[in-house]
């Protein structure tokens, strides 16, 4: 994944409009309260929760018929590992300020298992996004930081995923074309999904696999951004701005 020279926060602007509070111009998606309740609560408060119980059974012991030849240090070849990337908290504030006006707070709650396990419990309610998952923050943080070339061009997924929906939904919402790619045996009702972000869905081949090399093969013939769910820093510190509000609603935790 390579993305364009990011640009200070404050004075980031695009061709298809300005920039508001430092995010995209546009309205996030409201909550509606009545999913507010906190889904197994109820359940396991009433005694309602199924529990299965596993057996674990030992492995055999296998008995070697010769001892296994150990090997010299040398005989190793070791593979330098890149460098680590941390994550600052400049970074996450950067990204808090840049998707503020483009996501939902979802509340922190006191939950009623706390007097069931003796301890102050919190529900950050992420589940209550969009397509009901955090990885949106770091999706449109990341989609925020791409260049004004690579928005115009367009980005290309190929995995039936939390992520993909992310990238559908926020990309076109953006004005991003989004392309998804997904095996032909994928249900209607999933690509339907994808269709109602705003995405075009194309089904290739009869494997994840097939489909996203079809994908990447589509990104380098006509110039597309292929994404895939990575450890990149711009989506990371989108993820992390979960925590800073975690900190403003529940100061003391």
């Amino acid at each position: 994944l390579r993305l364009g020279p990011s640009q200070p926060a404050a004075a980031a602007t695009y061709k298809r409009g300005s920039l508001s509070n430092g995010a995209v111009g546009r309205r996030p998606t409201l909550i509606e309260p009545e999913r507010l309740k906190d889904f197994g609560e109820e359940e396991l408060l009433n005694g309602d929760v199924v529990v299965h119980k596993i057996k674990v059974v030992e492995a055999p012991e296998v008995k070697l018929m010769d001892p296994p030849k150990t090997r010299r240090v040398s005989e190793f070849r070791i593979v330098p590992r890149p460098p680590a990337q941390y994550l600052r908290f400049e970074g996450i504030s950067a990204a808090a300020f840049r998707i503020q006006s483009g996501m939902q707070k979802t509340p922190c709650t006191y939950s009623r298992l706390s007097k069931l396990y003796g301890m102050e419990i919190y529900l950050k309610k992420e589940h209550l996004h969009y397509t009901g998952s955090v990885k949106e923050r770091g999706v449109l943080y990341l989609l925020t930081c791409l260049t004004q070339e690579q928005q115009r061009k367009g980005v290309i997924v190929a995995t039936d995923c939390n992520f993909s929906m992310a990238v559908a939904h926020h990309a076109a919402d953006m004005k991003v074309p989004v392309f998804v790619i997904m095996p032909s045996g994928c249900s209607s009702p999933r690509l339907r999904i994808y269709r109602d972000y705003g995405a075009m869905v194309i089904s290739y081949g009869s494997t994840s696999h097939d489909s996203q090399n079809h994908a990447q093969h589509l990104a380098s013939e006509n110039g597309y951004l292929y994404l895939e769910e990575d450890e990149s820093a711009e989506y990371l510190a989108g993820l992390g701005t979960v925590g800073m509000e975690i900190y403003e609603q529940v100061p003391k935790v």
